[in-house]
């Protein structure tokens, strides 16, 4: 007996992939589909809907890439601003605020004419928000009008009152929409995408991370093992921290989300597994509640490219495992405008935690920009006990 202990010992220290487990538990009855087999059977959370911006006949008609953040008592919306369609020339940063979440300004431009030269015809694609060193930072990708493209860059522009904006500095050449993660040691972990012909030759997820006070320096590239690259387009990685650990999450075409696990704070990653999580192809958003749980929200659906409903899947175990799910939109959405690259739906969201609620930036049909407004107090855990939850069943 004392003998086939030892064997088994043996055999599991050689194959730690089998003694790790899943990266996230994912427990599969929560996203069994329902009657229009796409959505998820599961219940609706109460939210309230507020537009940020609607497109119109006489004005911008491509809105996408939505991000939030709070700089100096208002909430600040950021987006991607097209005259018709997506990646179009023209395709500007745009920006509104807010004082309650409900009521937002007028849109404007982030930077005045002329601040870029010969950026005219480029497209800025905008990557979300940061508050460093007391000033507020605007990520955002510009590209000649081709994403995958040598000279596609991401770059850093700051304000110290929200209006005023610095001339922009670039980081690294990719493609990229998301914003950075500001880890617990102080390091920031940011995902997009390789973008020259040669580097997508073999790659596709870019994975940097930075160390230092200036964003104009300090930035490296992570390791990365991703497989069978021919299974992902964009990745749009997004990244969850854990206590030992950091989880990246990345879109790619089989259905669900590739996972990944870091434990040295992002400077290398495990190879791809899958998640168990679905995903119609679409931009996500993870994000961390009071009290540690984890959120993961998206088109998390069972038909590639299909945005009909926004999905809110909740770990109560500080992202160890995934066992709630809520339907936050679904009401039907048809696009007004047509465009390069539109899609009909309630898609590219991002989430921030503002007073008592979790708002949710989104595009609809990739035409407007709108907020879901939900309560902490309704994302609470069953009984109010946190740690891992068990399944107690699906709506029929």
């Amino acid at each position: 007996m004392i003998e086939i202990l030892k064997i088994a010992v043996v055999l599991l220290g050689a194959c730690p992939l089998l003694a790790a487990g899943p990266v996230v538990e994912v427990d599969s009855r929560i996203y069994k589909a329902g009657a229009d087999g796409v959505t998820p059977l599961a219940s609706s959370i109460a939210s309230r809907l507020s537009y940020v911006y609607r497109a119109t006949e006489d004005n911008y008609k491509f809105c996408h890439h939505p991000a939030l953040i709070q700089f100096r008592n208002r909430l600040f919306c950021v987006w991607s601003h097209g005259k018709v369609g997506e990646d179009e020339p023209g395709q500007r940063l745009a920006i509104s605020t807010s004082k309650n979440g409900r009521q937002w300004t007028g849109v404007r431009g982030v930077f005045a004419e002329n601040q870029i030269p010969g950026a005219e015809n480029h497209v800025f694609v905008a990557a979300g928000f940061l508050v460093w060193q007391e000033k507020l930072t605007l990520f955002f990708t510009m590209t000649p009008g081709k994403n995958f493209h040598p000279d596609t860059a991401l770059y850093h522009t700051q304000s110290d009152d929200g209006h005023h904006w610095s001339n922009p500095t670039r980081i690294t050449d990719g493609f990229f929409i998301n914003p950075p993660l500001l880890l617990r040691g102080g390091r920031l972990l940011m995902g997009g995408e390789y973008v020259s012909e040669e580097d997508r030759e073999t790659k596709r997820a870019k994975l940097i991370y930075h160390e230092g006070q200036s964003l104009s320096s300090g930035w490296s590239i992570a390791k990365l093992t991703e497989g069978d690259i021919t299974r992902i387009g964009y990745a749009e990685p997004n990244f969850m921290e854990r206590k030992h650990d950091v989880v990246g999450f990345f879109r790619n075409y089989t259905g669900q989300l590739l996972v990944s696990r870091s434990m040295d704070s992002g400077q290398s990653w495990e190879p791809f597994t899958d998640s168990g999580i679905p995903d119609s192809t679409a931009r996500f958003a993870v994000g961390s509640l009071p009290g540690g749980q984890k959120y993961l929200v998206g088109n998390t659906l069972h038909k590639k490219f299909d945005r009909r409903a926004l999905v809110l899947s909740v770990s109560d175990d500080r992202g160890e495992s995934m066992t709630r799910c809520f339907i936050v939109r679904n009401e039907p959405t048809t696009k007004r405008f047509e465009g390069q690259h539109k899609l009909d739906g309630w898609q590219y969201p991002h989430g921030y935690v503002w007073k008592n609620k979790l708002l949710i930036v989104h595009s609809v049909n990739k035409e407007d920009v709108a907020v879901s407004a939900l309560r902490l107090q309704d994302l609470k855990a069953p009984n109010g006990k946190y740690g891992k939850t068990v399944y107690t069943g699906i709506k029929e």
